[in-house]
């Protein structure tokens, strides 16, 4: 595995590439953790708020004997920030003891939960911008929410677990196959059995075993090393119940969910108000729908809300039949 420090429009983020033995594929996960970045991150000492730093234990540990410093800067094992007169190797975590022997953290500096986003791979819609679903919208809008300065709703850190799953797990080519069966009259759900697959063959063992390796989503006081961040669980970003369910299946503990609304739904729950002229100046219509075209992390674009009548089947079939945690929104009384 390794990791690197990617700048984003919502700020400093580290990708994490992550292989494993259940699949032949190599997933990711985006961690924001302004703190490590800070004056002072780069410095080990076990310190109050080190505790709570993100990283990987695998990452941070000896993977031989004869290991140069150098080739732990080079897979990404180090702290702070990298640059051309400062690069400081990580130190190997400690051994995990059977009780902790670091000072528990007050209750005045315990952070809030870290946000977390389970995410699937999706080409059309983080690529290209597809308006078939809100899967870019949704990549752009849990980088934006975690990255999002520490405040009494928001702790400041997370991460998107990025699992390789195209199209809910089928891949690609039945993905392609079951538009044009969308566009023939079926929805997302009829056309994958129309094609022999399940609604959704998504797993989340691997995403689970991610989380752990970051320190996140179990309970409990951290023990051992100065590395192992403090342990209390993780706020999910879904509207899916199966996610919740299958994380906690696989011993993640989800203290709270916090529902991905979708941007044309929000708009919808809002009181109507004047757009100004450069927003004016940057909306493009296309059928069979639009986007307010803004910086961000996909082609959907920061903050901007994807619209039309291939999303909102696709949203509305989500909910609909597959059960996801969404109320549906009023037409306002101008609609038809």
């Amino acid at each position: 595995m390794a990791r690197t420090r990617i700048p984003t429009p919502y700020g400093t983020a580290f990708l994490h590439l992550y292989r494993n033995n259940k699949d032949a594929k190599e997933h990711l996960a985006f961690v924001v953790d302004h703190a490590q970045l800070e004056e002072g991150g780069d410095v080990e000492g076990g310190g109050e708020r080190e505790r709570y730093f993100i990283r990987s234990k695998t990452l941070d540990a000896k993977w031989s004997e004869d290991e140069t410093e150098l080739d732990r800067l080079t897979r990404g094992a180090y702290v702070g920030r990298l640059s051309p007169t400062t690069h400081r190797a990580s130190k190997p975590p400690a051994p995990t003891t059977t009780a902790s022997t670091s000072t528990p953290p007050s209750s005045q500096s315990r952070p809030l939960p870290p946000l977390v986003r389970i995410h699937s791979e999706c080409f059309t819609g983080e690529t290209i911008g597809s308006m078939r679903c809100d899967c870019g919208e949704q990549l752009d809008e849990a980088l934006r929410l975690i990255s999002l300065p520490p405040s009494s709703s928001s702790p400041g850190r997370g991460a998107v677990i990025y699992l390789r799953q195209e199209g809910r797990g089928i891949g690609l080519l039945s993905k392609i196959r079951a538009y044009n069966l969308q566009d023939m009259g079926h929805d997302t759900v009829q056309a994958n059995l129309l094609l022999g697959h399940g609604a959704d063959e998504r797993r989340y063992d691997i995403a689970a075993a991610i989380l752990q390796d970051l320190g996140l989503g179990e309970e409990g006081e951290a023990m051992g090393g100065d590395h192992d961040a403090t342990r209390m669980g993780i706020e999910l970003l879904t509207n899916n119940p199966d996610k919740v369910k299958s994380l906690e299946a696989e011993g993640i503990k989800v203290v709270k969910r916090r529902a991905m609304i979708p941007r044309s739904w929000q708009h919808l729950h809002q009181q109507p108000v004047a757009m100004k002229a450069d927003e004016e100046q940057r909306m493009q219509v296309d059928e069979p729908g639009a986007v307010l075209s803004v910086h961000g992390a996909t082609l959907i674009g920061g903050g901007g809300a994807a619209y039309g009548v291939d999303l909102e089947k696709y949203l509305r079939t989500k909910v609909e039949r597959m059960g996801h945690m969404l109320d549906l929104p009023i037409p306002s009384s101008s609609s038809t």
